[in-house]
């Protein structure tokens, strides 16, 4: 069988000059190729890009998040970003050079998402809007690949749904473990958020004035537990009232506590990731058919503040928001809630036959 010769190719050649007075050659095939090349490459220059640039998505997003997210946010926030980049974005477009990615491969990466989350799909168009937006500060990209049309769709994640008054006496009635209790009991009655349950300490409750002032914030990991006043926000720092029940539970376990911390494993150190898994399991089976979580022990709180008739500005200070729409939320799912069960009572009663 006799060997096809390989056709050969005279290339066209041609170079630019570049803003640093060095030149760029660049070659094609044809003419209108290389035109077509030439062309592109005087864009590229005169919006700013450097065209020799190898730089790789891959390798931008590492030192975007070194520079611009790890010094700046806490490791959960931190941990989720690795998450979706690793997962959901690095395997499409890692190995690119930032300036090859087309809006087309951006939308291969949204089809691959398409039966997950609205959640997941909102973070994925987040980073990768964020990135490139650091990449065109940087001359890297004329213009995002992430198109302004693209939007999250996928499953919205489900409402957080405060327990009734019945639900929470049935959990503190069937809950025995003392740990759980506290936990149980000091989220159901100040709201605080799991890392500031975790972190607080006997020191932090003044049970003179009968109030706990909200300054430390536990993040945990597989091992260890880090506790220190770096809170979520700003607002975080606030001084809840404490009802009689908790104060009474507080009392008669302060007796028995010998950690500077309320809620502690046997070694006086605060709660580890596992460890505070392995309690958490002791909560979720004594409601089987409801859904808790710690958040959902939170809105809880913050519905029952809506329910007494606290105003906005008083709940906002108390829940620890940084923004008075965050605490609208709450109340707009309250308050659809209980308008959605007035109306039924008063349809049930308009349509009454005596």
């Amino acid at each position: 069988m006799e060997n096809t010769p390989k056709k050969k190719y005279k290339y066209k050649t041609k170079a630019i000059q570049l803003p640093d007075g060095t030149r760029k050659f660049l070659r094609a095939k044809t003419q209108e190729e290389l035109d077509e090349k030439v062309l592109k490459a005087q864009i590229l220059v005169n919006s700013g890009v450097d065209i020799c640039s190898e730089e790789t998505f891959g390798h931008f997003a590492q030192m975007w998040y070194d520079i611009y997210k790890k010094p700046y946010l806490r490791e959960s926030s931190l941990n989720m970003i690795k998450f979706v980049l690793n997962q959901h974005i690095l395997p499409f477009i890692g190995g690119y050079r930032l300036r090859d990615i087309s809006p087309i491969q951006i939308q291969a990466i949204m089809a691959s998402v398409a039966d997950k989350s609205n959640s997941l799909q909102s973070k994925i168009l987040v980073l990768l809007r964020n990135i490139f937006r650091a990449a065109l500060d940087n001359g890297l990209v004329a213009k995002s690949p992430v198109s302004t049309m693209l939007k999250p769709s996928g499953k919205r994640t489900q409402e957080k749904v405060a327990l009734t008054p019945e639900e929470c006496r049935l959990l503190l009635e069937r809950v025995k473990n003392h740990r759980a209790k506290t936990f149980l009991l000091i989220a159901l009655h100040t709201g605080m958020r799991r890392g500031e349950i975790l972190g607080l300490q006997w020191n932090d409750i003044d049970f003179s004035k009968k109030m706990i002032q909200v300054k430390h914030n536990a993040v945990l990991s597989e091992t260890t537990t880090t506790v220190s006043e770096n809170l979520k926000t700003a607002a975080g720092s606030r001084t809840i009232p404490l009802t009689e029940e908790l104060e009474s539970w507080l009392i008669q376990r302060k007796k028995t506590s010998h950690s500077q911390y309320v809620i502690a494993m046997q070694n006086h150190k605060p709660l580890t990731k596992s460890s505070y898994k392995s309690m958490w399991k002791l909560i979720e089976r004594e409601l089987p058919n409801t859904h808790v979580t710690a958040h959902i022990l939170r809105h809880t709180y913050i519905t029952r503040l809506f329910e007494a008739g606290l105003d906005i500005k008083e709940v906002q200070y108390l829940a620890g928001h940084s923004t008075v729409d965050m605490t609208l939320r709450v109340y707009t799912h309250y308050d659809r809630r209980s308008r959605a069960a007035q109306t039924a009572e008063k349809v049930r009663t308009a349509l009454k036959i005596s």
